[in-house]
């Protein structure tokens, strides 16, 4: 718990400072400790280091196996991405980058025009819309979003935001009220049942709304003129 808490304190003024060396002998001393501790929990040596540390994340799951599947996602994604890279097609990032500069997809930071306020407006009502029950939780901001579930009365989540654009805040907000409304859907009794299966199956949650939902287009029938409301803007879908 000491290193944990002296490794974030480093890791957010690292980040600030945009300072990785500041961080590493930190992070290093994380890496060594979880490795002492799987190689005290693991019963047969066969088993490596990172299978042993897996399975407390993902019960049964092979380093081997995760190997394979990821090699399954990169030989079909990343010829994909290229492709998408490649295409003369790009979308207009006008309506998320406003200031930047022609082709940039980025504009400087506290140079925008979303603010903070109406960003976190934004987050809460589009987020309890989607089913997080915020009178059993609450949301606030962080350095990096997370979610927290003391039980299912009572899940928190965070999210970040930033004045140059407002879309990342909210995908943040969607994505850890995903975690959420699993956790808030879980029952409140003290056995295994009513506990989160993995973290396979928690990030299948959040990933679900936020990837498939929260960027499908019938969902932007509904939260596009919520988000002209709240930055007081008109526009179209």
């Amino acid at each position: 718990a000491q290193l944990q808490s002296s490794a974030y304190s480093s890791w957010v003024k690292a980040r600030e400072n945009d300072d990785f060396a500041s961080f590493a002998p930190s992070l290093q001393k994380c890496f060594d400790l979880a490795k002492e501790i799987a190689a005290l929990q693991r019963t047969d040596e066969n088993i490596s280091l990172y299978s042993q540390m897996l399975d407390e994340f993902e019960m049964g799951m092979a380093a081997s196996r995760i190997d394979e599947l990821f090699g399954q996602v990169q030989e079909a994604l990343v010829p994909l991405l290229g492709k998408v890279k490649s295409s003369p097609h790009k979308p207009d990032l006008s309506p998320l980058f406003p200031n930047a500069e022609c082709g940039q997809e980025t504009a400087e930071e506290g140079k925008g025009g979303f603010p903070i306020n109406a960003q976190k407006e934004l987050s809460r009502t589009l987020v309890t819309s989607l089913g997080y029950d915020p009178c059993h939780g609450r949301i606030d901001t962080s350095v990096h979003p997370f979610t927290m579930s003391f039980s299912p009365m009572d899940v928190r989540i965070t999210s970040r935001f930033t004045t140059s654009e407002w879309l990342q805040g909210l995908m943040g907000t969607i994505h850890e009220g995903g975690h959420a409304m699993y956790e808030q859907s879980l029952g409140d009794s003290d056995t295994s049942l009513d506990t989160a299966l993995s973290m396979g199956v928690h990030e299948s949650q959040s990933l679900f709304w936020e990837r498939h939902i929260g960027k499908g287009r019938p969902f932007w029938k509904f939260a596009g003129s919520v988000v002209r409301d709240v930055f007081r803007e008109s526009g179209v879908e």
